[in-house]
């Protein structure tokens, strides 16, 4: 998915963000995403297997994508709370003599929180990773990320966050590092809400089994959600959301220009919990509005591809430990 900074605010919250949004764990979500007690290890992964489709050059498209990340704990036991992350994302796509056979985007991150005030606390991350067409031989393919947070809880589901982000391979200026800020508090027992920049989020829970979370990231990222348990070990949700990734090539003339892909997906689901520490996930969705782009990021770019909708199906899987 592209690098988000959507939670750079938030060190301390009650929101739990969907999956979709928590791909990565290299950047500010190393610090942000939550642990349960005496976890150590969070990894996930998902395969997306895309319909047969066309695009203009090619009756004959094919994509598929596989998505795996985690992270660890490396000494629990300490307040710092040192934490080592990782991500891969790996296209392959066949058909299009537009677009290359091999698309991959991996990185490794290392945060650890380095100051506490009177309550407010500060974090840093640092990272590095590679975003390119096949092996690790394309030197413009090299990225680094950074990200420094600082945020306070004043009640039991009241925070303030504030933070800087840098990603070099984010979407959308990748060459400037994006300040941001987040408050939330619960205003409804069944209601939570985070207003801020460059995220605004909101949670609703009509009851226990039913949550409603919804998420918009500017200037035009989103996620639209719905998670309801049937049993305890059983659950079914639908998803609606845009994603966006960016990849070198040395095929493109301009070293600085990426190939850019972005598409809205909507799908329903199920997870499956056969043991606490595990899901396991099988959706159906559709793809629509699937564009490859190149560009510097998302603001300036020149169509390569456009692969017909076509639906999908995603298997995943979740586990800690």
């Amino acid at each position: 998915m592209s690098k988000h900074f959507f939670l750079s605010a938030l060190i301390i919250s009650s929101i739990v963000i969907p999956t979709t949004f928590t791909r990565a764990q290299t950047g500010p979500e190393l610090l942000l995403r939550p642990w349960q007690k005496d976890e150590r290890v969070q990894t996930q992964g998902d395969f997306h297997l895309f319909n047969e489709g066309s695009t203009k050059n090619s009756d004959d498209f094919r994509l598929t994508m596989y998505d795996t990340s985690g992270r660890v704990r490396l000494m629990p036991e300490q307040r710092a709370q040192p934490t080592l992350g990782w991500n891969y994302t790996d296209f392959n796509t066949s058909g299009d003599p537009n677009l290359p056979s091999h698309l991959i985007d991996t990185s490794i991150g290392f945060g650890m929180g380095v100051a506490d005030w009177s309550g407010w606390q500060a974090g840093v991350t640092v990272g590095i990773g590679y975003a390119g067409a096949g092996a690790f031989d394309d030197a413009n393919a090299w990225y680094g990320m950074g990200d420094f947070l600082i945020g306070k809880k004043f009640g039991k589901e009241e925070s303030l966050g504030f933070g800087l982000d840098f990603d070099g391979n984010r979407t959308y200026m990748p060459d400037v590092p994006i300040p941001g800020f987040l408050y939330t508090k619960r205003i409804y027992p069944q209601v939570l809400v985070g207003l801020g920049f460059p995220v605004t989020t909101i949670e609703y829970k009509p009851m226990d089994d039913l949550r409603l979370f919804a998420l918009f990231y500017f200037p035009d990222d989103y996620e639209v959600r719905v998670d309801y348990t049937v049993v305890r070990n059983i659950g079914i949700f639908a998803d609606w959301n845009y994603r966006r990734e960016a990849f070198h090539s040395d095929e493109i003339k301009n070293t600085v220009d990426r190939i850019i892909y972005q598409t809205h997906l909507v799908e329903l689901g199920v997870k499956w919990s056969p043991i606490e520490a595990a899901n396991l996930i099988v959706a159906g969705g559709y793809a629509f509005n699937q564009e490859f782009n190149v560009g510097f990021d998302t603001r300036d770019q020149d169509r390569i591809a456009k692969p017909s909708d076509e639906p999908y199906l995603r298997l995943g899987f979740e586990v800690r430990f």
